[in-house]
């Protein structure tokens, strides 16, 4: 079932992408970071206490890899959709980053307007 919402995911994001021009290395960033932050669906989704090492180590990756506007709002498109498809809690997202002790560029937020995400970066 989890393959399946994961794939459902995966393919509305790349006809997202393929519709409005992105590139491919757009959809290769999001589907690495959405198989990498399935580590976080336990405290994303449950009352878990705390997320995992792995699921720490994927918040990690998302920060590494968002390093131009234009890379954090592709991701920001693709976890928003992501999270709404696993149903995420708006509150334990927002804690993520904080519990895993990571400065993310890129919040996983359902009411988020990516199309207004910075980079200082660029």
């Amino acid at each position: 079932m989890e393959k399946k919402i994961v794939a459902a995911v995966i393919a509305f994001w790349l006809t997202l992408s393929f519709g409005s021009g992105s590139t491919s290395v757009a959809n290769d960033i999001c589907t690495e970071a959405i198989t990498r932050l399935r580590n976080c669906l336990q405290f994303l989704t449950t009352t878990a206490p705390s997320p995992s090492l792995a699921c720490c180590e994927a918040v990690g990756w998302v920060s590494q890899h968002a390093t131009t506007t234009q890379d954090r709002r592709d991701l920001c498109k693709c976890l928003k959709s992501a999270s709404l498809a696993y149903k995420v809690d708006p509150t334990r997202a927002k804690e993520l980053p904080d519990v895993c002790k990571v400065s993310v560029p890129v919040p996983i937020l359902p009411q988020i307007d990516c199309d207004k995400i910075q980079s200082s970066i660029d």
